[in-house]
């Protein structure tokens, strides 16, 4: 496994991050959860994303219960907090007052006694960003919280983010988990940009676009009880994509990779990457993509799968 710092921070993380939306605390028992855990462990990950929202607070219990009696300093722990958790006007949003009870009850899930990376799981209109921010470094002046981060934050308010941290000299995020991957490239526009200027890494999730970019679909036919057979925004980006799909499907056989792992390693190409977030549902989903890192893409190559995306990003690759 290789690692890498996140953002412009000393924290050093695998180049794989194992998160816990869907499948843990929910559709997996605890049995099959601790042995995806476990073959992640094994393989060198040291990175594992969940949120407070994730089954209503049963992820972030069911990694907890996993930690016990493991070397807590092996692991860094990312969490996030926005969602709605209990009932009353104060029961979602960034304040000062959500984010601090927010906190707490993530740690007592998590039977933790700190949060490696803390992050607010989106921006709120109703709460202004110094507040956000204030509260966010109460949290590690504390020792709470490690680090801090963000999810689905635009360029601009990335920026703005970073301005009020110089301004009152407080600790600034380091991170950015978006929406990103060969089929969606949005980030590219603003985003991207913002974090490199302002020194945060890349953490995105989603980076299979929800199975698109593996083998599962590339006749065309939807498997029944699959994602896209419960999305219809899959649905279609499958009808519009599937030539694409196919297209870097061959690309990834004629070098003897999996369509996941190119998908995967071509992330790790990208600029601000730290760790690509996968989900999985058994321990061999676990070691099949973990062979990503060793994906290597020449400069060509990268410019062929543009070619057969028949994108030309804003960001430049490298």
């Amino acid at each position: 496994m290789n690692y890498r710092t996140l953002g412009r921070s000393g924290l050093k993380v695998s180049e794989i991050c194992l998160g816990a939306w869907i499948n843990f605390g929910e559709h997996l028992s605890d049995d099959e959860t601790f042995a995806i855990l476990d073959a992640a462990r094994e393989e060198g990950i040291n990175f594992f994303d969940t949120a407070d929202v994730y089954a209503a607070g049963k992820a972030e219990e069911v990694m907890g219960r996993w930690m016990q009696g493991k070397p807590r300093r092996e692991f860094v722990i990312a969490t996030k907090c926005r969602g709605r958790m209990w009932d009353g006007p104060n029961g979602e949003g960034n304040s000062r007052q959500h984010i601090i009870e927010a906190c707490n009850d993530s740690l007592r899930r998590l039977q933790t006694d700190h949060i490696d990376l803390y992050q607010l799981h989106g921006p709120d209109g109703d709460t202004p960003l110094e507040e956000t921010m204030c509260a966010l470094n109460e949290l590690i002046d504390a020792g709470k919280v490690r680090y801090i981060g963000c999810s689905n934050f635009d360029g601009a308010a990335i920026t703005e983010a970073s301005q009020i941290c110089k301004e009152l000299g407080l600790n600034k995020f380091i991170s950015l988990q978006p929406y990103y991957n060969m089929l969606g490239r949005e980030i590219e526009e603003n985003a991207v940009p913002a974090c490199l200027e302002e020194g945060l890494g890349l953490i995105p999730y989603c980076p299979l676009a929800q199975g698109l970019l593996s083998e599962k679909y590339l006749d065309g036919t939807i498997p029944e009880n699959s994602r896209a057979s419960r999305n219809e925004d899959l649905k279609k980006i499958l009808g519009e994509k599937l030539s694409v799909i196919q297209g870097l499907a061959a690309f990834a056989r004629a070098r003897d990779w999996t369509l996941s792992q190119m998908a995967l390693g071509w992330l790790l190409h990208q600029p601000a990457m730290a760790a690509p977030i996968i989900g999985a549902t058994s321990p061999d989903h676990v070691r099949e993509n973990i062979k990503a890192c060793e994906v290597e893409l020449s400069k060509k190559e990268l410019a062929e799968i543009e070619t057969i995306l028949g994108v030309t990003p804003v960001a430049a690759t490298t």
